[in-house]
């Protein structure tokens, strides 16, 4: 995993290049994903920053958390709250939604993603940066992200580690203590964790991932969430091209 280490600093900056940018953005969350992303970016020697975006639904630890991740990797922060925005949205935007819709905390969750993503554009474009995403390969497999919200990123580092492989990444680049031990979680609603809300643990998803046994009903979660969330993983669908005279 080390020489891996070296690879993906090295891929990260030539992505930088390929996009004619001058540096990076990324959102920082206080979870495990975003810690190690933020840790590469500072490695890579270029300008980065990290913007901190909570809503109510974001807990006071992981704000801390996020400050800290920050501090441990030595990368700017700007904590920019998207309560008011987010609020302005949902009672300017009322007629579009359909009140008896299911799974609602999950729709105000999707909403509150995709303004984070305008955040990090708007700073991208501002400052001749790419925005860097946080999903990782057992995320990517369920669709457990949000399209057009945290999975709308010029360039994701870490879609190709299982979470286990992360948290490897995360003990190299002394990633603290604090953040290894803390439950994954989206932060959708208070208490809220990844595992709980799937109903299939991380170490299933790596274990299926590494093409190992795992239980029937981790199998059953795993092909709910990777069947329904196939357009996630997609190129807009278009028709063939007219045939001209």
């Amino acid at each position: 995993m080390k020489d891996y280490l070296v690879y993906l600093i090295q891929w990260i900056e030539q992505q930088r290049q390929d996009h004619n940018a001058l540096g990076y953005v990324v959102g920082i969350s206080g979870g495990i994903d975003s810690a190690v992303v933020s840790h590469l970016l500072m490695r890579t020697g270029s300008p980065v920053q990290g913007l901190l975006l909570p809503s109510t639904t974001t807990s006071t630890q992981d704000v801390e958390d996020a400050k800290l991740v920050a501090k441990s990797a030595k990368c700017p922060l700007l904590t920019l709250p998207i309560t008011p925005l987010y609020e302005c949205f949902m009672d300017s935007m009322s007629p579009l939604f359909n009140q008896n819709a299911q799974r609602q905390v999950v729709i105000n969750g999707n909403v509150q993603a995709r303004l984070r993503m305008l955040a990090l554009y708007a700073y991208a474009q501002s400052h001749q940066a790419i925005v860097v995403g946080t999903d990782n390969a057992a995320e990517w497999f369920t669709g457990y992200f949000t399209k057009f919200g945290d999975g709308g990123v010029d360039i994701a580092p870490l879609l190709a580690l299982r979470k286990e492989q992360v948290y490897e990444l995360a003990t190299l680049l002394n990633v603290p203590q604090q953040i290894l031990i803390k439950s994954p979680s989206a932060g959708l609603w208070e208490g809220q964790t990844d595992e709980q809300e799937m109903g299939v643990t991380y170490q299933e998803i790596d274990a299926f991932l590494r093409g190992d046994p795992i239980s029937a009903q981790g199998r059953k979660q795993i092909d709910f969430w990777h069947q329904r969330s196939h357009h996630k993983r997609r190129l807009p669908a278009s028709p063939v091209k007219p045939k001209l005279p």
